[in-house]
């Protein structure tokens, strides 16, 4: 017990893991009393969440992998950089989810706080495990556990939307899991171990690397949600609690990325060219799909959900672009690349966080999740609607946010590829870069869709026009979220060398010598994001200055009245819609927009779907869940 608390990384795990379970059990039981229940989960997930950071910024500067066995629970565990900063990134997000908890489940049912507060700690505590497994059979169990709590998650409030979409990702979770269970099986028989430390040192045939690498590609790119595996994705961040959609996105999809990076950097050695290629082509397909879907929604957290797989494929540029240049022998490419995927996986926990308790807020205080019916927001509710641009603007990679500087970086990793000595990698960096300045474009785009159809305008309904601000730990968490946008967007020169050395780890390479701005010595761009952000806030300076000097005597007030509308009376019919936003975007690319009802026929959709199916599965997953939890307690 003393080793416990001696604050070494695998006491603090330790700690956080019995937190999230005892706090999640505690909060069921005295789930009646509203107050005392959401305190007892929001608390215990905030103090869980303080622990697992304080254990990641240990673990970031621990070196080489090493194995370990957490105390008390005696599970098995690898401590290296890259799992610290998994950790990390699911961490943060989650202590503000459970911030932003406290006041949301005080205002909910009994039933739905029960619920909610058991299985959100529960998922946390399942995904942290599955983090840091050593092996890959505990990696698969957590991950399956994970997936259980999301799908409970997701049908609890029993309607016919969440129904469909628990039943996709249960459908989908269970297909990536027995890719998991035989890219796993085909190395233990070629290893004799599912450890990740032999199978690291272990030379497999090569036609063996490549056929466990591709079902491990399908296996985590379900969970990641990689089109065309994404159809779990958008109806389930519609379907769960906002905070519950935030962690999805921030933590669950995120261990599909880390184990496509384990896979295919760290466990099976050096990869054949043809692997980055494919992982680039996905990535690419999966960014700009995801953002031309986005445009279309009206539902706000389905179109964040898509914009989820815009970044999922961001990050997964970079993993191609680093699995590419070890391929080629290009240290400089394939650290640049990694380092900008692994910059980027961070920070879009930041801002899709933010985002999806922005759009949480909205929701508890209007009952709407259709920008449509919405308008008007940001004079009701200003602190939320200050967060969400940010984030907006983040996620759109504008400067000197924190999404700009991840971008930025990949944008040079690109420059290297196109400068490669091979001549489909010369080809295909243009292309790529090409392809992720359209999809910054649709990002800007949903800037303007989402804050002016929300936040601006007059408002579309009564509910709207009787919004009030969220309850102060609800606007508090996003606040804090979107501070931390900036935060990490101007202090970036100072934070890349640290996310470089979790990149020359997994690579076994030299760490990559940076200048003063952030940016690698070896003839990349300098960007210095401090000095854009001083630019950005001087700007309003110089005309202040020059109409102070210039102007007479003031004029006289103005008289205020409606608002011109070509000599009518204005109304709020008169408002830009969403539908009307996007209806350019809609005729232009109608091909690839009929292509998503192409690939999943209604009369699939509708076998599917039936009555019976959904039944048998969600007993299939009570029992399921059951199981896992007594055998990941035994």
């Amino acid at each position: 017990m003393t080793s416990l608390f001696a604050w070494t990384p695998a006491s603090l795990l330790t700690l956080a893991l019995m937190i999230w379970l005892l706090s999640g059990i505690v909060s069921w039981l005295v789930a009646a009393f509203a107050r005392l229940s959401s305190m007892i989960s929001g608390t215990g997930g905030m103090l869980a969440s303080l622990a697992v950071i304080l254990a990641a910024m240990q673990i970031l500067h621990s070196g080489p992998a090493q194995s370990i066995t957490l105390p008390v629970l005696h599970f098995a565990a690898e401590f290296s950089p890259l799992n610290g900063l998994l950790l990390l990134a699911m961490a943060v997000p989650a202590l503000f989810c459970s911030l932003y908890a406290c006041a949301w489940l005080n205002g909910v049912n009994q039933r739905k706080r029960a619920r909610t507060g058991l299985l959100c700690n529960l998922l946390l505590a399942a995904l942290t495990a599955a983090a840091i497994s050593a092996n890959g059979a505990g990696l698969i169990l957590m991950m399956e556990l994970a997936a259980l709590c999301a799908y409970f998650l997701i049908v609890q409030t029993d309607d016919v939307k969440s129904r469909r979409a628990g039943l996709n990702q249960f459908l989908s979770g269970r297909l990536g899991t027995l890719c998991l269970i035989l890219a796993f099986a085909l190395l233990h028989h070629a290893s004799g171990s599912v450890n990740f430390d032999v199978l690291r040192h272990t030379e497999f045939p090569p036609g063996v690397k490549s056929l466990a690498f591709l079902l491990s590609l399908l296996g985590f790119g379900l969970y990641a949600g990689i089109i065309p595996l994404h159809g779990w994705v958008p109806q389930s961040h519609s379907s769960a609690p906002a905070q519950a959609a935030a962690l999805f996105s921030s933590a669950l999809m995120k261990i599909g990325i880390m184990g496509v990076i384990k896979v295919g950097l760290d466990l099976l050695g050096a990869p054949p060219l043809w692997w980055g290629l494919m992982v680039l082509l996905l990535a690419i397909l999966t960014a700009f799909i995801g953002g031309l879907y986005a445009l279309m929604e009206h539902d706000i957290r389905r179109l964040l959900a898509y914009h989820t797989l815009e970044n999922v494929g961001i990050i997964l540029l970079g993993v191609g672009g680093a699995m590419v240049g070890v391929a080629l022998n290009l240290p400089v490419l394939a650290s640049l690349a990694l380092l900008a995927g692994l910059f980027h996986l961070f920070n879009h926990g930041l801002f899709k966080t933010a985002l999806f308790l922005g759009a949480g807020e909205i929701e508890m205080q209007t009952g709407i999740k259709d920008m449509e019916k919405l308008g008007g927001m940001a004079r009701l509710m200003p602190w939320t609607a200050m967060a969400m641009l940010i984030a907006l603007m983040s996620m759109a990679a504008l400067p000197p946010l924190n999404g700009f500087a991840s971008e930025w970086l990949l944008y040079q990793s690109l420059f290297q590829l196109s400068g490669s000595h091979v001549f489909i990698a010369r080809l295909l960096g243009p292309l790529l870069a090409v392809g992720l300045a359209l999809t910054g474009a649709l990002a800007l785009m949903c800037i303007a869709k989402v804050f002016g159809v929300t936040f601006l305008g007059a408002p579309r309904s009564q509910a709207a026009a009787d919004a009030t601000p969220a309850p102060l730990p609800m606007t508090l968490a996003s606040l804090l979220l979107a501070l931390l946008c900036v935060i990490f967007g101007v202090a970036s020169p100072w934070l890349i060398p640290h996310f470089s050395a979790v990149a020359a780890s997994v690579l076994n390479a030299p760490l990559m010598p940076f200048a003063g701005q952030g940016a690698a010595m070896t003839g990349t761009s300098a960007v210095s994001a401090p000095m854009i952000a001083l630019l950005l806030l001087a700007m309003p300076v110089l005309p202040w200055l020059i109409a102070s000097l210039l102007r007479g005597q003031r004029l006289p007030n103005r008289l205020r009245g409606d608002a011109w509308a070509c000599g009518y009376g204005h109304s709020p019919d008169m408002v830009v819609t969403a539908t009307g936003f996007a209806q350019p975007l809609r005729v232009m690319f109608a091909p690839l927009y009929r292509l998503r009802q192409r690939a999943t026929p209604a009369a699939l959709v509708t076998a599917l779907h039936q009555g019976w199916l959904g039944a048998f599965c969600r007993r299939l997953a009570f029992i399921e869940l059951a199981v896992l939890l007594v055998v990941a307690f035994a």
